[in-house]
């Protein structure tokens, strides 16, 4: 599992190092592949990266779901569509794909986002919004975290 928010910057070539943290959950699944894709959270673009053997099980479920249905097209425009596999270099670095920088406006400043199986790669500026829109959220009524029945 992934676990906590790192701050790091993308370099010139759009290498990202990853935390040694995570780096760490991926080397203990013998596998240091990554499938990075576009995600959205509020309005906010963001890019979801997944440990190979978790993108594999999440296709597996996805096999299981009605192929026609409107909806599922088009996640899977969406979703399976901006998937890229990667694999983490000798340093630890992944190169994210030019088209995914893009979609999630990643500039220099960016930051990995723990989301248990999977982590995030975030636009430092619009995790700051993301994080800080939550917080008031929370703020402005705690009970809200009671229904998510945790």
């Amino acid at each position: 599992m992934f676990r906590g928010s790192y701050e790091h910057t993308l370099d010139g070539k759009g290498r990202l190092s990853v935390p040694s943290k995570f780096r760490d959950v991926l080397v203990g699944k013998g596998d240091e592949r990554v499938v990075i894709t576009n995600f959205v959270v509020d309005g906010m673009r963001c890019l979801d990266v997944y440990p190979i053997d978790e993108w594999l099980r999440f296709e597996e479920e996805i096999r299981k779901k009605p192929k026609f249905e409107r909806r599922m097209v088009m996640f899977q425009n969406f979703y399976l569509g901006g998937a890229c596999e990667c694999a983490l270099d000798k340093q630890g670095r992944i190169l994210i794909p030019p088209a995914l920088r893009k979609y999630a406006d990643l500039k220099r400043d960016v930051v990995l986002v723990s989301a248990l199986e999977k982590f995030r790669v975030w636009d430092q500026a619009a995790w700051k919004k993301i994080f800080a829109d939550a917080e008031e959220k929370l703020m402005q009524d705690p009970d809200s975290l009671g229904d998510l029945g945790l």
